[in-house]
């Protein structure tokens, strides 16, 4: 393994990132996850990295790992949706209710004007989650019976 460019064109980081994102689509995860992993090696500026090697590790259910990689990219960029998005994705699958809705209710908050596909998908995800809130608590409230 040879190490990494210490001084990449953005044109060379901009093909990497294309071969990677097709890698993803293409359902090849851990060659897609590699190349991410490079690239934030290579660019540890750019968010788009950490949303990408963050969605990878979300496709093969590393949740631990894909919130450490949205965190970052929020930190770098905190209003990249994608990564809100995701983030919120994969604190729902490890159960965190609130932290889910808190970053959907992000998404919504930062598009009023809905001109980001991702917005109507957080929209929709919020009040899937607001639902599943309310109903543990009412099971919790009554003993798990409905009435």
């Amino acid at each position: 393994m040879t190490n990494p460019d210490p001084d990449p064109s953005k044109p060379d980081l901009l093909l990497l990132s294309m071969q990677g994102f097709q890698m993803y689509e293409q359902g090849r995860y851990d060659e897609a996850r590699d190349i991410f992993a490079k690239l934030t090696l290579q660019d540890p500026a750019e968010g788009y990295y950490r949303t990408a090697l963050g969605a990878t590790c979300l496709a093969v259910d590393a949740l631990d790992e894909a919130l450490i990689h949205f965190d970052e990219a929020l930190r770098l960029d905190a209003a990249d949706t994608a990564a809100l998005i995701n983030r919120g994705e994969v604190h729902l699958r490890l159960g965190n209710i609130m932290q889910a809705a808190k970053d959907f209710a992000r998404v919504v908050a930062l598009d009023p004007e809905q001109k980001d596909p991702l917005t109507e998908r957080a929209r929709l995800l919020a009040v899937a989650t607001l639902q599943s809130a309310e109903e543990a608590q009412l099971e919790s409230v009554g003993g798990g019976s409905k009435g």
